[in-house]
This record gives structure tokens, sequence and C-alpha cells, in this order.
């Protein structure tokens, strides 16, 4: 018998080679499939129950009826991949139907939430810069008006320079007198009739006087009522969806604990 087996192992060792080859490839894929599967219901759950402390956390952002914008301008947007929608298909054969159309319910609601909360936080950032160009134009005008304010009476340089030009000496020659002219308007034009030192302290207190206001949001900021009723709306909805606990969190759990 030993002779009869070792006369076919030698007769069929590459067939038997190749079936050794084949098989330990198919294993490793479908090990490599396994653990692919195990890994992505790790990631749905790990961001389920993440998802279940943001929404938490994100509905104290709504008090007296009103958004706490700058409790939105500090959180962290919901998630930045959607594990879901990436590894679903895995868990089509898996899950049963009516958990399966929980999680869709569930993802569909944390994304109407981050749209809020991302347009919120836009709307913020775009105050920042309209506020920044407002209080540029505000401090141009400022400028102007604190100038206007502590600059002398008006004086006609024209007369100013002839009144001077008519006590020159009388030999003085033309070409003498326009270069002394158009000095003296060089002069004039250069230093002007402006007190800077009174400019510089007027334009420094009105200057503070304008930060306040803006600090203290004199300007009325606008948030449209729609997001927050958006907001109430899908909150409400998230917090209808029993994802935890259903059947196919258990199952996906349990593919998640698996070693192998």
């Amino acid at each position: 018998m030993w002779h009869s087996i070792g006369v076919f192992l030698c007769d069929n060792w590459l067939n038997l080679l190749l079936v050794l080859v084949t098989g330990s490839a198919l294993l490793i894929y479908w090990l490599q499939e396994r653990r692919k599967i195990s890994e992505a219901a790790s990631l749905i759950v790990m961001q389920v129950d993440d998802l279940q402390k943001r929404m938490r956390q994100i509905k104290t952002f709504i008090s007296e009826d009103q958004l706490n914008g700058t409790a939105f301008y500090e959180s962290q947007i919901l998630f930045k991949t959607d594990y879901w929608d990436k590894y679903k298909h895995y868990f089509v054969r898996k899950l049963d139907s009516e958990s399966f159309n929980t999680f869709n319910e569930f993802y569909s609601c944390a994304l109407e939430v981050m749209e809020q909360q991302e347009l919120m936080k836009n709307l913020q950032k775009n105050d920042f810069f309209v506020n920044q160009q407002t209080l540029t134009n505000v401090e141009a005008n400022l400028i102007l008006q604190t100038i206007s304010a502590v600059s002398h009476s008006p004086v006609d340089s024209q007369k100013m320079v002839d009144g001077i030009m008519e006590v020159c000496p009388a030999d003085m020659s033309l070409e003498q007198r326009e270069a002394i002219g158009g000095m003296l308007k060089r002069i004039y034009s250069t230093n002007g009739n402006t007190d800077f030192n009174a400019f510089w302290s007027m334009y420094n207190k009105d200057k503070q006087i304008v930060i306040d206001a803006f600090n203290k949001e004199a300007f009325t900021r606008y948030v449209p009522v729609q997001i927050k009723i958006s907001l109430q709306k899908a909150l409400g909805q998230f917090d209808s969806i029993p994802v935890i606990g259903c059947t196919g969190y258990d199952k996906l759990k349990k593919l998640a604990e698996r070693k192998i």
C-alpha cells in the first residue's frame, strides 16, 4: 500500500502541488476578505457610537430656541468619511432589511445635521471677512473726517506765494522768481496746514471707540432661521432611530470582535 501511495505521489506531484498552491491562495484570499469585513464593521460601530455622543453635544448648541454661535464655531465637523456608505455593500446579505434601513436612516440624519453645521460655520467665517471689510471702510472714513477736523482754515496757496514774491528784490530775474515760487508751492503742498499731533490723538481715540463697537457686536449677525428649523428636525428624527441595540448593530459588533 505504501508503495502504491509513493508511486501515486511521484506520478502526480505536479498536480498535487498545483492543488496545494491554489488551495493556499484561496484560503489567504478568504481570510483577507473576512478581515476586511471585520475591520469595516469595527469602523462603522465606532463611528455610530461616536455620532451618538456628538449628536448629544450638538443638541446643547440650541438654547432658549437660539443657536449658540460660539459653540458651533468651536465644534468639529461630525465626520470626514461616511463609513456606512463606504462599506455597506459588505453587509447587504449579512443584515436583515430592517436593520439595513435603520442604518441608512441614521446616517441620513447625521449627514443632514452635518450639512447644517457646515453651513453655520461657513456663515460665521464669511461674517468675519465682511466685518473686516466694513471695519476697513469705517477706518478710511474716520481718517478723512479726522484730517478735516484738525486742519486749519483753508489758505489760498497762490495768494500766499504772490504775497511773498512781492517783497522780493526788484532786480530778481524771471527765472529766479519762478524757481522760488515753485519751491514755496512745493513746501506748502508737502507740509500743508494740518496739526498731525492733534490728528493722531483724535484718531486713536475714535478708532478705539470703533473697535469696541465691533467687539461688542454693534452689527447684527443674521443667521437664517431655516438652519435652526432644519437642525431641530434632523436631531428629532435622529433621536427616534434605535440604531444601537438593533439586530444589525449587534451583528456588526460580533463581526468586529471576531479574531479571525
